[in-house]
């Protein structure tokens, strides 16, 4: 990987936070993938979780785009390590600019398998030929085509291909448009 196409990740996010937030029942929100959006006047950042342990943080900047990982099940996780070792986590950061850092918590720090930051140059800190969990990234997409693969098998559905085209070009779909993206709509 020598390029990221942060345009496209974000397009794709966006897309997926909304298809996500439409097809997952209200009271079922920890079945969400993106469990989380937040954006600031500085940050765009979405929360994913897989539901079996394993999370995926991606925060873009006008200057950077940075990826956080945890895989549970990978050797470089502290909380299943049976002494913790601080030491890994700090190379797992080491490089990483302050004001960029700052941007995960302490404890956000903590949970972390790998750390990719692209600020033009793709940056991560590979510890002891581990890649921390890196098959996360599957969550991003840098098409539309491995987003539509995605969505397709994720939700098991065939969506109308013009409509899903659009949602991950523009963002956004009407309710009326997510209707018929999923077939649901009786107009």
């Amino acid at each position: 990987m020598k390029h990221l196409d942060r345009d496209n990740m974000q397009k794709s996010l966006e897309a997926l936070y909304v298809l996500d937030d439409y097809l997952t029942d209200p009271s079922k929100d920890y079945l969400r993938l993106i469990r989380r959006k937040k954006v600031t006047d500085f940050t765009s950042r979405y929360s994913i979780d897989n539901g079996a342990g394993d999370s995926l943080d991606v925060i873009f900047t006008e200057e950077v785009v940075l990826i956080k990982g945890f895989d549970h099940e990978n050797s470089l996780n502290q909380f299943a390590a049976d002494q913790w070792n601080q030491n890994i986590i700090d190379r797992i950061y080491e490089g990483i600019d302050e004001k960029w850092l700052n941007l995960l918590t302490l404890k956000e720090r903590e949970e972390t398998t790998f750390c990719i930051w692209y600020d033009g140059t793709i940056h991560q800190n590979n510890i002891e030929n581990n890649n921390g969990g890196t098959w996360l990234l599957a969550y991003l997409f840098d098409t539309f085509e491995r987003f539509q693969e995605f969505v397709t098998e994720y939700y098991s559905f065939e969506f109308d291909d013009q409509l899903l085209t659009k949602l991950y070009t523009d963002g956004s779909l009407s309710d009326r448009e997510l209707a018929e993206l999923t077939h649901e709509y009786r107009g």
